[in-house]
């Protein structure tokens, strides 16, 4: 059987005591989690026609409206502000619509309904089934698989593990994972992590999928010991310890790609380190780390460079030593919602 080793913070769940109280769990998390899709709009990361937002809503009629009430209250808040030329003739979803911009503002009303969603628990992993294993904001967790394989989740991170007579395959849903894989099983060890494979030859490494919101960013494999194989339809390639490899679309082929393996796993020795990173990157990972707590870059502090090394269970003071050093105005909502800015209003918009 499955064992867990050192779960850090993980959730104890319960069944609650009426059926109501299940009723109002739920319909609080698709209010927290329909206000996330409306702040990653507003960050430009999402587009009303997004795919993923379209499958979310057609889950349930109660998550369409949950989407709907939330786009509606950040309107009535007067934070939702299109553009004049980019405003879209209608709001539904999943429709097809020009893109629209937000504008997060800090007047009464609109930090109200911020506040709403930080206190309904800011649900930021939008589930579309129940993994295996999975992780929450702040979490980190080593797991032995069946096979004697070690595999250890950053934060924010899910995996179904799918092993049969044939192969061990582990499907990295989202987030980030290593891997120490126990050799002597004649089944070959395979991680599935989007468009492409990564097989295991006498290995350790870990895979990093992009995060959700950013389309077009890569899939990173890095090897710390042995080497992997790793291919999609497009090719395959080699990368022995110390390399990496990274791959993005299907019909993209692997390639190998120089970072900085130290930092790259970093995660995995308490750390997160940032060289000339820009601010909104360090902002998102910041996010993986503080659990109940969303930072919120506007304007042109997110184009900030950024580079240190903190430690992935402070997320606070990393954030308070970011304001101080780069001279950002650090504007709290609920104690929960941060919104950085330049100090400079003009700049901020």
């Amino acid at each position: 059987m499955t064992k867990d080793f050192q779960p850090l913070g993980m959730p104890v769940s319960s069944s609650g005591s009426s059926t109501s109280g299940a009723v109002d769990a739920r319909a609080r998390r698709l209010r927290a989690e329909a206000a996330v899709w409306v702040v990653r709009i507003d960050a430009g990361r999402a587009t009303r026609d997004d795919a993923r937002l379209a499958r979310w809503c057609a889950r349930s009629p109660e998550h369409r409206a949950a989407f709907d009430a939330a786009t509606s209250q950040w309107q009535h808040a007067d934070a939702l502000r299109a553009r004049p030329a980019e405003r879209p003739a209608a709001p539904p979803v999943p429709a097809p619509a020009p893109r629209a911009r937000f504008s997060f503002g800090f007047t009464a009303p609109r930090a109200a309904f911020a506040c709403a969603f930080a206190a309904a628990g800011i649900g930021f992993a939008l589930f579309l089934h129940a993994p295996d294993f999975t992780t929450t904001a702040g979490e980190v967790r080593t797991v032995a698989l069946d096979d004697g394989s070690v595999m250890r989740l950053d934060a924010d991170s899910a995996v179904d593990v799918r092993y049969d007579g044939h192969e061990r395959r582990v499907v990295l849903e989202r987030g980030r994972a290593a891997f120490d894989v126990k050799h002597g099983d004649a089944r070959r060890f395979i991680v599935q992590a989007a468009a492409g494979e990564i097989v295991d030859i006498g290995t350790a490494f870990q895979a990093s999928l992009p995060d959700r919101s950013n389309a077009t960013a890569a899939t990173l494999v890095t090897v710390t010991q042995g080497r992997v194989s790793v291919h999609n339809t497009a090719g395959s390639v080699e990368a022995a310890a110390g390399q990496s490899v990274e791959y993005s679309a299907p019909t993209h082929a692997p390639q190998p790609v120089a970072i900085d393996t130290f930092a790259a796993t970093a995660w995995q020795r308490g750390r997160i380190v940032f060289t000339d990173a820009p601010l909104a990157d360090v902002a998102a990972t910041l996010n993986r780390y503080w659990k109940g707590h969303f930072i919120y870059v506007r304007g042109s502090a997110a184009t900030l460079r950024v580079s240190g090394n903190f430690a992935i269970d402070a997320p606070g003071q990393a954030l308070a030593t970011l304001a101080e050093t780069l001279s950002l105005r650090s504007t709290q909502i609920a104690g929960r919602v941060v919104i950085l800015s330049a100090q400079n209003a003009a700049d901020a918009e």
